[in-house]
């Protein structure tokens, strides 16, 4: 399989990602980019099909005006996300999740670009959980 690299933001590109994280993959690297949920899954799919594979994947968390609303109650520390009616980037992560675990596929590299503290630490401990289970499963 062939490797791209996945960019999920509804606003940002990946050059404006650079300015605060100082990654050089983000000015570096051609990045396919996903604005939300549906494009996220599209673009994984398509290019699934086509033989290709991300091999770094990089999440924004907030990708509508109501997230951004609902981060700002509790100043971004913390986040429900069942409170939301459009998905986030940590439905665009469950989603992925369960792509790789169906499709018996390792996981690329899972990078953070977003703001969201609380909706960060979400994402993350959904990668600890799927790990954790996968290293019980073939434990």
């Amino acid at each position: 399989m062939k490797c791209y690299y996945l960019f999920l933001d509804d606003e940002r590109v990946p050059k404006d990602v650079y300015r605060y994280k100082d990654n050089p993959l983000y000015v570096e690297q051609v990045w396919i980019k996903a604005k939300n949920y549906d494009e996220f899954l599209d673009k994984v799919s398509e290019r699934y099909a086509e033989g290709y594979l991300p091999c770094v994947v990089s999440l924004d968390h907030d990708l509508a005006p109501e997230h951004y609303a609902l981060g700002a109650l509790t100043n971004f520390r913390e986040f429900d996300e069942t409170a939301v009616t459009i998905p986030t980037g940590w439905h665009c992560l469950k989603w992925y999740l369960r792509f790789c675990d169906v499709n018996d596929l390792q996981l690329p590299k899972i990078m953070f670009h977003t703001k969201n503290v609380g909706g960060m630490q979400n994402m993350v401990a959904l990668i600890d959980e799927y790990k954790f289970n996968k290293h019980k499963e073939n434990g």
